[in-house]
Formats: structure tokens, sequence, C-alpha cells
């Protein structure tokens, strides 16, 4: 029988598992009296232990005032969709079992009936559809007649040396056993890493669904990965991003630093529109066709740094490429009196204003997110007002501009705006809420403070962020806290719902998330400052948000933190229970980076070794840990021994491991055994050495990858986590707690 504390924290998991998020939104078509709009969602279905994902069709008037919805229709089974301009026609990508055997079909319907059904298996000419967020694409052509997406490479059957043959094969067996070689059945395939297991070589792949053919482009160099493809107005050209595998595949999630180009394919030939050197992404054509703009930074350096926006008119004969937005140090003055960090997000894959002179695009900054406006005949940059919330940009037609937006104490809706060019003094872009998130109980009670520090001491970067939420107040001492630094390093925490931490401070704690010095939103010398202080200036801001926190919220209790971190952030709380074994009375590690020296051969990301300082790294240029220096990963060249040894008990000494014999709390590992990114070795390696040293360990070893975000692992995971810190430092034993029961 479950214990009253485990009903408790499954009922609030239930309760706020009820809140769907809003994945996207698009707008189908702008009238004068009334607007489109079709809006993706996705829900946890507890009982089916997976995500659901279901879509809503709303009417707007002209002054954005919902007219209708639709009920929702379940489309969890589609893994890509589009429709033609007009709306006549929608293509929908799906997965299906038929004989015991799973096949991907492109289905094409019309307003009333499937029109035709490809089985992309049976026509055979490429692999499985790409579905993930860093190479896909999936749209019709400017006429409505043929749909572009990214597949992967067909390769040629394999064929042991020896196999009996039998006497009763068919023409079509025969023939396929002519066409396979012998001997390369077991021939490695290189991927391009965590989450993207599977993908070898992409390819470009045009579906005409006039002649019912497909087609893969040619011609693009064999040492590429081509993705991210649109259509061209003219019906002929494509554009796409393609990224350089050779001589090895380096991870692709959230490493926006691979070396890739822009690239034009167009009557069969492959063209680079942008500079050597550089990694891009996102390319996007205004809908006059004439200009295209996409991000850009220099290859190598910090996995998630700061980039640029880039402008190129497409039909100039000199095709100038220019700058609309640099690289940000630290800040830069906008208008409207604002500040600006540079840019660090996507582009939403329609971001331009009807007349092609205004681009619309969202950045974390600081510990938010926010939406801008773009000139590019001024370069100038206009923030959109807001308030505290977090506003990101999901689709724009017509003017007509569709938001997401979210805070922590209030899960994503669906919010849009009309712009016009007085927005362009003021950056006001009047909204309407279209949907609205249920109130979550006990929700009354709770509060979030956005707050800032700078230390007042020689360092060169002096500032960062953190982010409480918890309950307004208390009586003094009787609310236990717990600190979260998020992993990447180079990422942030926003003001965005999340699903874990509304847990927590349901069930009676504080939460602090920190946006230590490394952290994106922050300028790029802020990612940079990092690079050969990990384990130092992380952890020192960790501790000093800690502080801070008591001091400010007098409500908390400083007998009773805990620490709880993923990735470079479990990294983070292994090293803070070891640095300040006092302070921190229980520990929760997901995934925790434990021994750089002895995981960055193992990792998909070899490349980036943040226990280096730049010039180290410079010393150090021939070696796997170059590149956040910019320079080019190369394993070709070996350094002198005596080098080898040092880099290597650099990367040792400021690991965690180095801190193991001093950590007394309780701690609790939850390990992916299908982790690429930090291989489940390393959280083993600590568990082991907890024991060992009579600590109080526990771990979970679930068969998941990084995020450990599945279905039925996430729950688990969540569950578990809350209630170590429930038997650690327990909300009930303090008073004036606002807890739900």
């Amino acid at each position: 029988m479950a214990s009253p504390q485990v009903e408790k924290i499954v009922n609030l998991y239930r309760t706020l598992a009820r809140n769907p998020s809003l994945n996207g939104a698009k707008i189908l078509q702008v009238k004068q009296n009334e607007i489109s709009i079709l809006g993706g969602w996705s829900q946890r279905n507890l009982e089916r232990r997976m995500n659901q994902k279901f879509c809503q069709n709303y009417i707007l008037d002209s002054k954005l005032q919902l007219l209708s919805e639709s009920f929702p229709i379940d489309i969890t089974t589609e893994l890509l969709s589009a429709s033609t301009e007009d709306e006549q026609r929608r293509a929908v990508l799906r997965q299906a079992t038929v004989d015991n055997t799973t096949k991907q079909f492109i289905e094409i319907w019309d307003k009333h009936k499937l029109v035709k059904n490809y089985d992309l298996a049976v026509l055979d000419v490429h692999g499985d559809v790409y579905t993930d967020s860093e190479f896909s694409s999936f749209e019709w052509s400017p006429n409505q007649t043929k749909i572009l997406y990214i597949a992967e490479k067909k390769l040629p059957k394999s064929k042991p040396f020896y196999k009996q043959k039998s006497l009763n094969s068919e023409d079509k067996d025969k023939k396929e056993e002519n066409e396979a070689s012998a001997g390369n059945e077991y021939l490695y395939k290189a991927h391009w890493g965590e989450q993207l297991v599977g993908k070898h070589k992409p390819v470009v792949a045009v579906l005409d669904t006039t002649t019912d053919t497909i087609s893969v482009l040619s011609n693009i160099p064999d040492e590429l990965s081509p993705g991210q493809v649109l259509w061209m107005n003219d019906n002929q050209g494509i554009i796409g991003v393609a990224w350089k595998h050779e001589p090895r595949h380096l991870g692709l999630i959230a490493c926006t630093n691979r070396l890739s180009w822009i690239f034009l394919w167009k009557n069969g030939e492959f063209k680079k529109l942008s500079s050597d050197g550089c990694a891009v992404r996102c390319p996007r054509l205004s809908p006059n066709g004439k200009n295209l703009i996409w991000l850009e930074r220099e290859a190598g350096g910090a996995h998630n740094n700061a980039h640029r926006l880039m402008h190129l008119d497409i039909e100039s004969k000199k095709q100038m490429v220019n700058i609309l937005i640099d690289i940000v140090p630290t800040s830069i003055a906008i208008k409207n009196s604002k500040q600006f960090y540079g840019l660090y997000g996507r582009l939403s894959r329609r971001c331009w204003s009807d007349d092609s002179e205004y681009i619309f695009l969202s950045t974390p900054q600081q510990n938010n997110i926010r939406s801008y406006i773009v000139d590019i005949k001024a370069k100038a940059v206009i923030e959109i007002l807001n308030d505290k919330s977090s506003l990101t940009i999901l689709d724009v037609k017509n003017d007509v501009i569709a938001f997401l937006q979210t805070s922590l104490l209030d899960p994503t809706v669906l919010v849009v705006g009309k712009f016009d060019t007085k927005a362009i003094d003021d950056g006001g872009i009047p909204r309407s809420k279209i949907t609205t998130s249920t109130t979550i109980p006990g929700s009354e009670n709770l509060m979030y403070d956005l707050c800032d520090y700078d230390y007042d001491n020689s360092d060169d970067i002096k500032h960062f962020n953190y982010i409480y939420f918890g309950p307004k107040g208390g009586d003094d001492k009787s609310v236990p806290l717990i600190i979260t630094p998020h992993g990447g390093p180079h990422m942030n925490y926003a003001n965005q719902f999340v699903l874990d931490y509304y847990l927590f401070v349901l069930s009676g704690f504080a939460v602090v998330q920190v946006n230590y010095r490394g952290s994106a939103g922050m300028g790029s010398k802020n990612v940079e400052y990092l690079q050969g202080n990990v384990g130092n200036v992380d952890v020192q801001d960790c501790v000093t948000a800690t502080k801070e926190a008591l001091k400010r919220y007098p409500w908390l209790n400083p007998d009773q933190i805990g620490i709880t971190g993923g990735s470079h952030g479990g990294f983070l709380v292994t090293h803070l229970s070891g640095q300040h074994p006092d302070l921190y009375k229980v520990v929760v590690a997901r995934n925790p980076v434990i021994d750089i020296a002895a995981m960055f051969t193992i990792s998909d990301i070899p490349d980036c070794r943040n226990a280096l300082t730049k010039e180290e790294k410079i010393k150090y240029h021939h070696d796997v840990c170059s590149a956040e220096a910019n320079y080019h990963f190369d394993e070709s060249k070996l350094l002198p021994e005596e080098a080898q040894v040092e880099m290597v008990v650099k990367m040792f000494k400021c690991s965690p491991i180095i801190h193991v014999g001093k950590v007394k709390a309780p701690t609790l590992l939850c390990i992916g055994s299908n982790d690429l990114r930090v291989p489940p070795s390393q959280g083993k390696l600590w568990y082991q050495r907890l024991k060992a040293n009579n600590v109080k360990t526990k771990l979970l070893l679930y068969e998941d990858n990084h995020p450990l975000a599945t279905g039925p692992v996430e729950i688990d995971n969540v569950i578990n986590t809350c209630l170590w810190l429930h038997e650690h430092i327990s909300p009930e034993k303090s008073e004036g707690v606002n807890s739900q029961e």
C-alpha cells in the first residue's frame, strides 16, 4: 500500500499533468473579417504512459476576439504535417504497423477525403524520413504539387559471406541477393549523436504528387549532411543548411557550433551562400522571395553561444551578405530604452512581415524569453512590450503573429497579435489571449521573483541571475529550499512553466533556479567566462544564490537545503555536495558529469571541455579540447606526451570526483542507460564511491537517453526525486508552509 506521502505527491503530479503544453501554432488564413489558427498541443497521458498530441482550430474576428474553437483532434500518430498555401490540401507523415512491420507513409488529404497514400518502404527510394528538431523539413512547393523533406540515404544491401540459398527462391529474391554485397553487414556507420541515433547520412527528397515519384537531390558533396531545407519562390531552387560530418560526426543536439553552410541547390548545382569557418542555422526567406536571413556564429567554441543575424538579397547579382544583428559581448542599448543581450534562440519557420521589411524573433534574455522586431533597412532592434512572463513567437502570416506566453506560475497559452508599423516606435503590439490555462489549486499562495546579482570584486564577469519560485511568505525558517542549477552548461533558465518545480513547490518546498556565469542570454563574454572555470565560478554562483535567497526570503530554512540538477547541473550538484557538505542536506543528480578526464573520449561531444581556459585550448589546439577556442576538431594530430598528461590532470582536478570523499548528503542518482552525451558509467562511478564511503545513496537506471523524458521514465524520475527530497528535508516538520493536502 502506498504511503500518504506517496499518494499526495502522485495526486499533485496528476493535477499538474492535466495542463497541456502548446507545442506550436500555424496561422492558416487571414481574411478581412476572420482569422483561422491551428494550435498544436501535447499532454501527458498517465494511463497510457505517453505524451498525447492534439490540435485545435481557432476562429478569430478582425479584432482578434475568439469566435469559435474546434473540439481537440488527436494527432499522436502524425510525425509531420504541412498544408498547401491555399489550405486545400494537407500532407501527413504517419508511422504505422502493417503485418508486424513498422512503416512510414505520406498521406495526401483534400477537404473531404484521403486522396493518395505513399508507402515509403515499398517505393524504396530512401530510408526513414527525419522528424527531429535539427534536420527535418516538410513543406509544399509554392505551386502546391511537391513536398520537400529530409530522409536517411538508402544504403546498399549487405549479406554474409556464406548463406545457404533457398531452392525455390523467387526472381525478386534472387535479384536482391545478387544486388547485395558480401562482408559489409557489420560495417560501422557513424551517426549524429545523442537523440539522433540512426541518422547517419541525410538526403534531400522531393515527392511529386502529380507524377507520384520521389527523387533525391544529387550533387550535394558527400562530406556534408543537408537539413532545414525550404523552397524558393520559383519552385526550383532549394535553400538549406549543410553540416560537415567528415572526418567525424559530433553530437548536434544543443550544439550550435558545428561547422556548416547555408546552401542553394538549383538546376542540379550546389552553391554555398555563407562564409567558411562558421556555424549556421534557420534559413528563412521573406514573402517576396528576395530576402534570405539566417543565424550564424563562428564554428567551434562554446556549444551554445550568441549568434549574428545575417541578411542576403538573394536576387542581387552581387549577393553581398550583411549583418543585421552582430554578436553581443555583454549588452547593447536598443530602441524604447531597453537592453539587448544577443541572439540565442531559433527563428520561427515564418517570421517576416507581409511587406518583407521586418523580422519577428524571440530569444532568451537574462532569466526570460523576449520577442523583438528587427527593421532590416535601419538594422534596428525593437523589443515587443510584455509583462514579466516569457513571450515566444510561433508563427507570422499577413502581419498576424501567434505567440506562446507562459510563466513559472502559468502553463502555456496561445496569444495572437496584429503588427502595425506604429510598433516600431514603442514596441507595442496589442494581443489577445486565445486560450486560458486551468487555475492550479494552491497557486494563489505562490510567487516568483526574477533576481540579479553582481559581485563587488575584480572578476572580469561579475553578473549572474537566479529565479525564486515558492511561497509568498511564511514563518521564519519554515520552508525547505531546493537549489537547481541548469544543464548545458551554456543554457539558461527562463520564466516558464516547469512541471517538476511546480510539483516541488506545491508539496512544500521553495525553488531557486540559478543562471550561473556561463549561461546563455547574458552576452557572449558571459558564456565564454566559464571556460577554464567549471567547478569554480559556477559552483560559487550557486552558493551565492543560496545565501542571497536566504537573506531575501526569511521564511526559507537554512538547515533544510537540497540540490537537484541534470547533466552539467548534475556536475554542479555533485560538486556542491563535496565542496559544501554542511550546507546542502540532500542531492538528486540526473546523468551527472563526474570525471571529465574519463568522459571526454567517449561522449558524443568530445570537442568541448570547459575545464580548460581559452589560452590552454590554444596551447592544446591540436587536441579535441580545442573547439571552444574556435579551432576545428582534429584528432589526426597528437600532442606531446607531457602536454597530454597536463591536460588530463587539469580536467580531472576540476571534476566532482576529486571531492567525493567529503560528501555527506544522501544522494539519488537517475541514469539513462542509452545516454551518449554523459555516459552512464559517470553516474555509476559516483554511486560506487559514495557506497564505499558509507554515504546513503540510491541509483535508478532507466532504459532512456540523456533527457530522461520519455513518458514512463519522466513520471518515475520526477516522483522519485520529489519523494527523496521529502525523505531528507521534510516540509511537514516545518510550520507555515503553503503545501496542498
